[in-house]
């Protein structure tokens, strides 16, 4: 009878040890002091959470959430039943305040900041300013407000930096009004700046409006100036009044390349019709003004306008050329944008895998799109790439964005260009960016490995993640891993459906899909990756061999080489029971067990602690597959 109930007894053991919870993830990090951390067991449901130390750090023990409470380690501990699984994670202090902050520079221009705590690392949010990583020195490159953060050991703090790009603008060189006519300029740079004329007794200017109010014929100039940190700004323009008709000012590309299709002429008086002396060379919309090359030439534009003096009629000379390069247009297909627009020219280099700008293009957007040209390039390949600022962990507006209308590198559109040739239509369409605030959280981390099939690796840093919105492809945060490799997004809204994409130089991206995040599963952060550094490839980390199989079904098992516990990962298109086997070389078995399969994503544990080392043969069978593999076991 004793032995009877002794061996029942390690029956049970054994069944109960593989049915150990699934280890949480991730099992450690850094939280800083005031923050909140996310850590979950998503395949082991119902457990509760606890702190070591909930001075250092205390947890949330139904969702999860550490918060940072003072400096020092915990060990955080999941527990369901009498099973549990523990992780490591340290709190450290957010650095001193900056000094130095909250001040104003001129473009060109520098500031130092400083920083009481040491051995922490500067960087810049936006592209208004540069900071020397270790020096704290900030450079004034493009007129706004630039966030500075510093950091040290993950934990940062932040200061401001105003760039000041004293500008008035851009304003059309000359203007004509009928004198029973008006006339509205405006502020290009929304600067808040004041308008005068120089001759009241022509024409006057609302100070703050810009609305111009004709008075008698003749000639005034029409000035507008703004006051910045770096000093005065005076931009003018000729406003002519006139009893006649004025056909306006016409303004717009007059050269263009053959097969370009986007180009249009504007005129500052609206109602016109415009037409093409030749239309054999060019055609041109009759009330758009939208230009389309037909030959290599020239043709005489004509804008013509009736007014309260009778018809007017104003011409341009357009030619159509041969363009040696590559040109197109960045396109705000959302809504307009009023701002500067940068393009770059990237080169890629497939021995180096870097990519380099060769070269940039910035122009002032007033409408919804602007035209970029580059010329005289060699043969090679390149990407374009747009943007109005690069935006940084969270995103509302317009993206940076490659050709086509690419988030990714290695997802935009390479032009293969040949010296001397025409590459035109180039376009860009900005890709919108949008956050919303939810409970919702998904997280994990990125990791390298040799190649497809790799079990782990080092950590690896500095990738950039994106969050998008299945439905509708909206970007909606964007992060980079840390120094362990970990990512993670918060205030994601639940009741919608994500995926994930790391996004490196020279690595092709599989993307996690198919996360959904509801009320009562409002958190996922198991979605890692592992970077492939032979193939070049960035994958979900699901490792080991793929099934043999009659259906789609599939089944993993890691990691390989086995510690403790071996994992068996299933994506299965119905439920079913699998049965398991691992034998040693010589087909003893050791282990004799079956799997409940339920239809989906699963994770099954079994334990090795009763495993001696060796090479063990594992199978996997169900009635769609067949899955066979080789383990080591090394405690």
């Amino acid at each position: 009878m004793k032995k009877f109930l002794s061996l029942s007894c390690l029956a049970m053991l054994l069944s109960y040890a593989s049915f150990a919870l699934y280890p949480m993830s991730p099992t450690s990090g850094t939280i800083c002091i005031g923050s909140t951390f996310y850590v979950s067991d998503s395949l082991s449901p119902g457990g509760a959470w606890s702190s070591s130390n909930p001075a250092v750090g205390s947890i949330d023990p139904s969702t999860g959430a550490i918060m940072g409470i003072s400096a020092g380690t915990i060990t955080i501990t999941y527990t369901l039943g009498g099973s549990f699984v523990t992780g490591s994670f340290t709190v450290n202090p957010s650095p001193a305040p900056i000094t130095g902050g909250g001040v104003a520079i001129c473009v060109g221009s520098s500031t130092t900041l400083a920083d009481a705590t040491p051995g922490g690392t500067w960087s810049s949010y936006y592209y208004y300013a540069t900071v020397g990583s270790t020096t704290g020195v900030v450079t004034g490159v493009y007129g706004g407000v630039d966030y500075i953060y510093y950091t040290v050991g993950g934990c940062s703090v932040s200061a401001t930096v105003t760039v000041d790009a004293t500008s008035a603008g851009y304003l059309p060189p000359t203007v004509t009004v009928c004198l029973t006519g008006s006339y509205t300029y405006h502020d290009s740079l929304g600067l808040g700046g004041t308008w005068s004329s120089s001759n009241p007794a022509v024409a006057t200017i609302g100070a703050s409006t810009g609305v111009v109010t004709p008075v008698s014929g003749g000639t005034t100039t029409i000035s507008y100036t703004t006051t910045g940190t770096c000093g005065t700004s005076v931009v003018t323009s000729t406003l002519t009044v006139s009893s006649t008709t004025a056909p306006g000012y016409i303004s717009g590309t007059t050269a263009l390349p053959l097969g370009y299709t986007s180009a249009y002429l504007y005129d500052s008086q609206p109602g016109g019709t415009w037409s093409s002396t030749s239309p054999a060379v060019l055609t041109i919309n009759a009330t758009s003004g939208l230009i389309t090359p037909v030959t290599i030439g020239t043709s005489l534009i004509s804008y013509t306008y009736t007014g309260c003096g009778g018809v007017a009629v104003d011409t341009v000379t357009v030619r159509d050329t041969a363009l040696d390069g590559i040109s197109g247009t960045v396109y705000f297909d959302t809504l307009s944008h009023y701002g500067l627009v940068k393009v770059w020219l990237i080169n890629y280099n497939p021995t180096l895998h870097t990519l380099a700008a060769v070269d940039s293009y910035s122009v002032y957007c007033s409408g919804s799109s602007i035209f970029y040209q580059f010329t005289g390039l060699a043969t090679d390949s390149f990407r374009v790439k747009a943007a109005i600022a690069d935006s940084g962990v969270t995103v509302t507006g317009f993206m940076p964005t490659y050709h086509n209308s690419n988030f990714y590198w290695h997802d935009a559109n390479v032009i293969y260009h040949t010296a001397g040739a025409s590459d035109v239509n180039k376009d860009i369409h900005m890709a919108w960016g949008i956050v919303t605030a939810g409970p919702g959280f998904i997280a994990g981390d990125v990791t390298t490995g040799a190649n497809k099939g790799t079990s782990g690796g080092g950590p690896a840093a500095n990738v950039e993640v994106y969050a998008v919105n299945t439905a509708n492809g909206h970007l909606i945060q964007k992060t980079l891993t840390n120094s362990a490799g970990h990512y993670s997004f918060t205030g994601l809204p639940v009741g919608a459906t994500y995926h994930i994409f790391p996004d490196s130089l020279n690595y092709l991206t599989t993307a996690y899909t198919g996360i959904t995040l509801t009320t009562a599963n409002p958190g996922k952060s198991a979605a890692s990756f592992i970077m492939h550094t032979v193939s070049h490839t960035i994958t979900p980390n699901m490792t080991g061999v793929p099934s043999i199989n009659s259906g789609k079904s599939e089944v993993f098992t890691f990691p390989n080489p086995a510690n403790s516990k071996l994992n068996i990962q299933w994506n299965e298109l119905t439920s079913e029971t699998a049965h398991v086997v691992i034998a040693d070389l010589a087909g003893r078995e050791i282990y004799n067990g079956s799997v409940d399969m339920n239809q989906g994503t699963g994770v099954k544990q079994i334990d090795l602690t009763h495993f001696t080392d060796g090479l063990y043969l594992i199978t996997v069978n169900t009635a769609t597959l067949n899955y066979t593999n080789k383990v080591q076991i090394s405690h």
